[in-house]
């Protein structure tokens, strides 16, 4: 009975509570109110993130507390869990922040006091310290469930010949939200992209690893010490959890990774080491005087459309560079064809192709000819120099000379007039008569135009009147469909008026003044509603990352892409971070501009 008693008594004070809440958001309970900070780890590499908790307890429905400056750590929101606990009818409550921090430095950094203000009163957390190192240089080690390496298939290229730089990732979990960054100076090289990532598998010290394998090909611009700076790979690791112990035969069906349950999932990132190149510069003995900086294995073929022509005819000729190296960088200037032909040159074409790790082609040159003379004419042979960096020295290949015949041409450009020796006679003495006049005038003598005026002024007018009835209609059929498309189709209303919503939204948000919370939030809301309306996506909930990959399948330029999620990235760093006047301004000047340049894409 008293057991009995006692439980009615939780549930009644449970009950109790809950109508408390409801009615009262903020009401205090019987646990002291206190501010706490923790994280999962102190002791990290700066592979690793940490997981950063912010609690506040015995208060429901908490403000937001201000997170310690974090200037050594990038900072994302991971969300919000609120709990309730009865124990031994004394209820307890409280609200958890939670963050990921990934590392910008190593050393001992730290993680400052988190403030929250609650009725006059400010509740602070305790410091936290933590170590990051750099990952170990050493081996690999064979139980690593994830590592990444890099490689070049050649530390002392010479200048301007191809290397492939590629990147390698080796997991024996799943992985999610992969980001891979291949930072390059485009002051000492320039790249090409060699193709979509492989996806293999391999064994090693008998473990097997699923491999993404990504390569690009590097032409260094200058002799001397060159750098590839490391490699960064950010991602999210999925683990299986331990399966259910229990002869549940649900626990199968629930573990299902689409329920959530049965996983957990621990964020990452993965640095190589940057590598050091020596670039040869190309050697100056025996190099050809029109040697134009071609590196690599090339050859070079003639093609003339038509071999027998008649004069004044036309016929093609047909320049083909194929091989690998930076063919894309060939250059034919017109063949010097000993004044036989008057030659049109036009635009040259390019085919890539991948071979092996090399990246090459072919590039197609062609020649309008036309002879200047007829008889027995010959297209001389066309040389291209390059260097071959695997023998070290500079070779030229040519093409065969072409025989043609042109022939003379069967048109004769005089006019033969043919005239009667003498005038036909009439017959039975007819004559011509004139049978009637007509109405208008008929002249015949220059002297009747001479008074005929026909300046600049009536000629402008003669062409308005003519053009200006067009132009209205043209301008007016097109305002009608603008009008009437605005109306009918909503995606594309959406993204005609995206900027001017979002610029008043701006102005008058920089009006008003509000808090500097208020303003961020506002502010990150604007420019989502934006992203929103000129992509015609559903709501404005988006992180920065999945931004960024809209507008990546938009087609949109990696800089503005790059921009707007650093943008994003700031304001969610500014809502959760201390407030700091003067930056309202800044960050509105910050979003009109890229609000122009995206337009200007759009």
């Amino acid at each position: 009975m008293n057991h009995s008693s006692q439980n009615r008594f939780q549930i009644w004070v449970l009950f109790t509570a809950l109508l408390l809440g409801a009615i009262f958001p903020g009401a205090v309970f019987s646990e002291d109110i206190r501010l706490s900070a923790t994280v999962d780890k102190n002791q990290l590499t700066f592979e690793d993130s940490i997981e950063y908790s912010v609690t506040v307890h015995g208060v429901r429905n908490p403000p937001m507390p201000e997170l310690p400056p974090l200037s050594d750590f990038r900072v994302r929101s991971r969300g919000t869990q609120s709990s309730t606990q009865i124990i031994n009818s004394d209820m307890r409550v409280s609200t958890t922040h939670k963050f990921l921090l990934i590392p910008k430095n190593t050393g001992r950094l730290k993680i400052g006091s988190a403030v929250m203000k609650l009725d006059g009163a400010i509740y602070k957390s305790d410091p936290i310290i933590v170590s990051v190192e750099k990952p170990s240089p050493g081996k690999i080690d064979k139980n690593e469930v994830v590592f990444t390496e890099t490689s070049v298939s050649k530390k002392d290229p010479f200048v301007n010949e191809q290397i492939a730089y590629t990147f390698k990732l080796f997991r024996r979990v799943g992985a999610n939200n992969l980001n891979l960054s291949m930072p390059y100076d485009d002051t000492l090289f320039r790249k090409e992209d060699m193709g979509k990532a492989k996806r293999y598998s391999k064994v090693i010290n008998g473990i097997a690893y699923d491999v993404h394998e990504l390569s690009v090909a590097l032409f260094p611009l200058k002799a001397g010490d060159a750098v590839i700076p490391p490699s960064l790979l950010e991602l999210d690791l999925v683990y299986r959890t331990q399966a259910n112990r229990r002869k549940d035969p649900f626990s199968n069906f629930f573990n299902d990774p689409f329920f959530g349950r049965g996983t957990q999932s621990e964020h990452k990132i993965l640095a190589t080491k940057q590598i050091e190149l020596k670039v040869r510069p190309l050697p100056k003995d025996g190099k050809p005087e029109d040697f134009r900086n071609l590196v690599g294995r090339f050859a070079i073929s003639a093609e003339l459309g038509k071999t027998d022509l008649d004069a004044g005819d036309t016929t093609t000729l047909t320049l083909t560079v194929s091989g690998t190296g930076n063919i894309m960088d060939v250059t034919l200037a017109e063949p010097d064809l000993h004044g036989q032909f008057k030659i049109y040159p036009d635009q040259p074409t390019f085919k890539q192709a991948i071979h092996g790790t090399q990246i090459g082609g072919e590039k197609v040159f062609k020649f309008a000819l036309v002879p200047y003379s007829a008889g027995a004419q010959t297209i001389p042979s066309i040389e291209l120099n390059y260097f071959d960096p695997e023998k070290s020295t500079y070779t030229t290949v040519s093409t065969h000379p072409i025989n043609l015949m042109v022939r003379a041409g069967t048109n004769d450009n005089k006019l033969n007039l043919v005239q009667p020796d003498s005038a036909p006679s009439q017959q039975n003495g007819s004559s011509v008569s004139i049978l009637a006049r007509d109405i208008l005038p008929i002249h015949t003598r220059l002297s009747d135009f001479e008074n005929a005026t026909f300046n600049n002024t009536r000629r402008i007018i003669y062409a308005l009147g003519i053009l200006a009835p067009i132009l209205i209609y043209f301008l007016a059929a097109g305002y009608i469909r603008y009008n009437h498309r605005m109306k009918e189709d909503i995606s594309y209303s959406r993204r005609q008026g995206a900027y001017t919503i979002a610029r008043k939204k701006l102005e008058q948000l920089s009006l008003s003044h509000p808090d500097s919370k208020d303003f961020v939030k506002e502010f990150s809301q604007i420019f989502r509603e934006y992203i929103g309306n000129k992509l015609n996506l559903q709501g404005t909930a988006f992180t920065a990352k999945e931004l960024e990959k809209k507008l990546s399948d938009h087609d949109y330029e990696k800089d503005q892409i790059s921009a707007v999620r650093k943008l994003l990235e700031k304001c969610e760093s500014m809502q959760y971070a201390p407030m700091v006047t003067g930056k309202d301004s800044e960050l509105i000047e910050e979003s009109l501009t890229l609000l122009n340049e995206l337009e200007k894409q759009a």
